[in-house]
């Protein structure tokens, strides 16, 4: 019972059902209400036509035992009785009075007895018998309760004028075109609501041809195409509303096949791409451990020759060439340690850290590129030291990328990056911000979706900010762009700690 009931309640709400009511409800008002109009017309005719019958009746009668009543002939009255009862579509005639008692009958044994006991065959009410006019019916028998009043010429026998002494009670048959219409009637009832019932079928199997299999075709197609089935194609030949529907829906469905082989094939290239730039990282990194050990190697030996040279007062030319060996022997040692230290894979612990730090040491990562580019860039780190618990190496990569998009964004030679660090006891600030053309409206929204980019010529893997947004998020803070009138201001939000750093 319980299983069946989604599936009762769907078909409740289904567009078959509210149909199904619709054909149901037209049809009843179309053709049954003119016709129980009809009938109800046809019968009060047919009423109005059998109460006339049974006054004309009931006058023939009462004219036929008038002279009688006139001459008190008892034998008259019986008699003319017992001869109108021969007619076949008269059943009885009685005539009793006022308490009940029957004085003239068409049928004799009936004489003196009381009407309350012929309950079979009366068809008044037994507390209504003293009723002066009425009709009823039973069947095919309608009764006339007529009354017989004292008239001007029953006064020398009787003296209240106008009294009501007898009720004349006729009993007539319907005759056989009555009982023609009755038939005709029951046969135009039965044959409408066959009428009523074909149409219904008719109308709810063409539904079910015409239009429910080709909804449930359409509704299969989508079905399908749900699953992931791009190859699925609803032919309906035909120029109507659902052959043009199931065209749509073919079109739709090319549409949505060709989208998706672009993103699968414009994912494929990013994916590519990012694995050549994590093997070109990889590359990178080994390349600058090659290097640094060399370098090491020099810059040792170089400061070994400066000494050795300052202990023996040599020319001082030779000191100050050493001293610029030195000096770019560590900048080339510093370039090397930091890529090292940008590759390397940091455990995800968090520790206490301090965010300039952090910062300056993003800066220095990224200085070659500076002075590359000849950009400006201004940081002033706070007095006091800005401490979080976090992972340093991954918040480092945070800021190296959202620098780094800023880098690209500005223009060579007049470009400006600020990086503003604004401390708090709960929160601390990182703003982030360029002199570029900013980010355009309508990629407000797509900047932090995984390989979007908005760098031409395929120079971006579209996952710097996606990355960024996550090591944050790790961190518990949050990231994002900030209205600006020019440029673009990237705003990182991270929780502040008490503890020491």
């Amino acid at each position: 019972m319980n299983t069946n009931r989604p599936h009762f309640g769907a078909f409740m709400h289904s567009l078959k059902f509210r149909l199904m009511v619709l054909i149901t409800l037209a049809l009843l008002i179309v053709v049954g209400g003119p016709m129980i109009l009809l009938i109800h017309i046809l019968d009060a005719n047919y009423q109005e036509f059998t109460i006339n019958m049974l006054e004309t009746t009931s006058q023939v009668v009462y004219q036929a035992i008038y002279a009688g009543m006139l001459q008190n002939n008892r034998q008259a009255i019986q008699k003319n009785l017992e001869l109108i009862s021969l007619e076949p579509t008269i059943r009885s005639v009685r005539i009793y009075r006022m308490d009940g008692t029957i004085i003239f009958s068409s049928d004799s044994t009936e004489i003196y007895r009381k009407i309350q006991d012929l309950s079979r065959d009366v068809l008044v009410d037994r507390d209504k018998i003293d009723v002066k006019e009425a009709y009823y019916t039973r069947g095919h028998t309608y009764s006339h309760h007529h009354g017989i009043y004292i008239q001007e010429e029953c006064t020398p026998c009787h003296k209240n004028r106008g009294e009501l002494i007898a009720i004349m009670d006729l009993h007539v048959i319907l005759s056989q075109s009555e009982q023609m219409y009755l038939t005709a009637k029951r046969l135009t009832i039965f044959s409408t609501g066959i009428s009523v019932v074909v149409l219904w079928l008719v109308l709810n199997f063409m539904y079910h041809g015409q239009i429910e299999t080709r909804l449930k075709r359409i509704i299969q197609g989508f079905d399908r195409l749900a699953e992931g089935d791009f190859q699925v194609q609803v032919r309906m030949p035909g120029r109507h509303e659902l052959a043009m529907l199931a065209q749509k829906f073919n079109t739709m469905v090319e549409r949505l096949k060709a989208a998706r082989e672009r993103e699968e094939n414009l994912l494929r290239e990013k994916i590519e791409r990012a694995d050549r730039l994590v093997t070109l990282g990889e590359i990178a990194a080994e390349i600058a451990h090659e290097v640094n050990n060399p370098a090491s190697i020099i810059l040792t030996r170089a400061e070994y020759l400066k000494g050795e040279l300052e202990d023996q007062l040599a020319d001082r030319q030779f000191s100050q060439d050493l001293d610029m060996i030195i000096h770019q022997t560590q900048k080339i040692a510093d370039t090397t340690r930091s890529i090292l230290h940008y590759a390397r894979k940091r455990p995800r612990t968090f520790e206490p850290c301090e965010l300039g730090r952090i910062i300056q040491q993003s800066l220095k990562v990224l200085e070659p590129l500076f002075h590359q580019k000849r950009v400006r860039v201004e940081f002033q780190p706070p007095r006091e030291p800005a401490c979080l618990l976090g992972n340093a190496a991954q918040l480092e990569q945070v800021f190296c990328n959202l620098i780094t998009n800023a880098l690209h964004a500005v223009e060579r030679e007049s470009g400006q990056i600020t990086v503003v660090l604004e401390s708090g006891s709960d929160v601390h600030r990182v703003i982030i911000c360029d002199n570029g053309p900013g980010v355009p409206e309508e990629f407000r929204d797509k900047i932090f979706s995984p390989f979007f980019t908005t760098r031409r010529n395929g120079e971006g893997t579209g996952l710097g900010l996606f990355i960024a947004k996550n090591i944050v998020e790790h961190h518990n803070g949050r990231i994002y762009l900030k209205d600006a009138s020019q440029g673009a201001t990237f705003v990182v939000e991270l929780e502040a700690t008490h503890e020491k750093c």
